[in-house]
């Protein structure tokens, strides 16, 4: 990471121009130095792999590559920037999702310009949650992790009449490793399965789901407490 001497290097991920403006006058009125900016996953891994900056800002609902996803290629290649990703949608299932990809932080697009500046002070050594959970070192994000899972788990087993689950054992193999940020080809070299076969179970809990991508059936395991650790 940057020395206190030097700004903190940003580059800033999203297929919005007005949203990209109003994130780099905020960085840069605080001093920060903005590398670049991308509007799609792949220009955006180009550009990272390249620049190498202290903190990449990045919109999870990208045209092309979903920025969950995005996040962990960059930190399964060692890239050293951190990520913060950014959503539209508040919830707290995303958010361990979104965390469980190797990200450092997670914000709404509702916040302020002085809780993005915060945001990205804290994420420069240590982890971002929320406004009110203070910083966190690597060691206590693994505790507080486990924490949120186990309480994941628990209240769906108290809330839910008989906890059942209307998947197969392979099915819910398959969606652990997607709530890892996994992306079908890795999800196939972890089982030891063919992609095409990782397809059509990804079809199959989709349906049993009844829901329309990989993120809300990632996003209902978590609710649900059907992920292993």
């Amino acid at each position: 990471m940057s020395e206190q001497s030097n700004p903190i290097s940003v580059h800033i991920v999203d297929d919005h121009e007005i949203f990209q403006t109003g994130i780099l006058d905020a960085v840069e009125k605080f001093g920060m130095r903005v590398t670049g900016r991308s509007s799609t996953g792949y220009d955006a891994l180009h550009n990272i792999r390249a620049q190498r900056p202290d903190i990449v800002l990045m919109d999870i609902g990208l045209p092309d590559i979903n920025g969950v996803h995005l996040a962990r290629q960059l930190t399964q290649e060692r890239i050293p920037s951190r990520i913060i990703l950014i959503t539209g949608m508040h919830d707290p299932a995303q958010t361990l999702y979104a965390l469980r990809s190797g990200a450092w932080g997670y914000l709404s697009k509702g916040i302020t310009a002085s809780e993005l500046i915060v945001a990205i002070e804290t994420v420069a050594s240590g982890y971002y949650i929320a406004e009110d959970i203070p910083k966190m070192t690597p060691d206590q994000f693994k505790v507080w992790m486990e924490n949120q899972l186990n309480a994941v788990s628990r209240n769906s087993r108290e809330t839910s009449t008989g906890h059942f689950v209307p998947l197969s054992p392979r099915e819910l193999e398959i969606l652990t490793c997607l709530t890892m940020g996994m992306s079908n080809k890795e999800i196939a070299q972890h089982l030891h399965i063919s992609q095409q076969t990782v397809k059509n179970h990804m079809t199959s809990i989709m349906t049993k789901l009844n829901v329309n991508d990989r993120t809300q059936a990632a996003l209902t395991a978590l609710r649900n407490g059907w992920v292993s650790r």
